[in-house]
């Protein structure tokens, strides 16, 4: 199993989302949500299997979202931006195995 690279996970959910949203402090807010959502509920090892995966993924934007109408980023992510980092990570999370 590869070592979790962080800055390998900003890039590439960076890469999910539009040039002009690619924020590095902003994506890495979305990065520490995830693994909040996780830590929240005693989760922290990434094990979606194709079936949970649409449940897990809206939970935890719903999560993000939820944290950011508290706490709003420097670049204000939609819905579908967000989605598709959650799923950038998800993915490279998964590579590493």
């Amino acid at each position: 199993m590869k070592e979790y690279d962080e800055t390998e996970a900003v890039r590439l959910m960076g890469e999910s989302i539009p040039a002009e949203c690619r924020d590095t402090d902003s994506i890495c807010e979305v990065l520490d949500l995830i693994y909040d959502y996780y830590d929240e509920n005693g989760d922290l090892d990434i094990d979606i299997d194709e079936e949970d995966a649409d449940v897990d993924i809206t939970e935890i934007v719903m999560y993000i979202e939820k944290s950011f109408r508290k706490n709003a980023p420097t670049v204000l992510f939609t819905t579908e931006q967000i989605t598709a980092m959650v799923k950038a990570e998800i993915a490279y999370e998964e590579s590493l195995v």
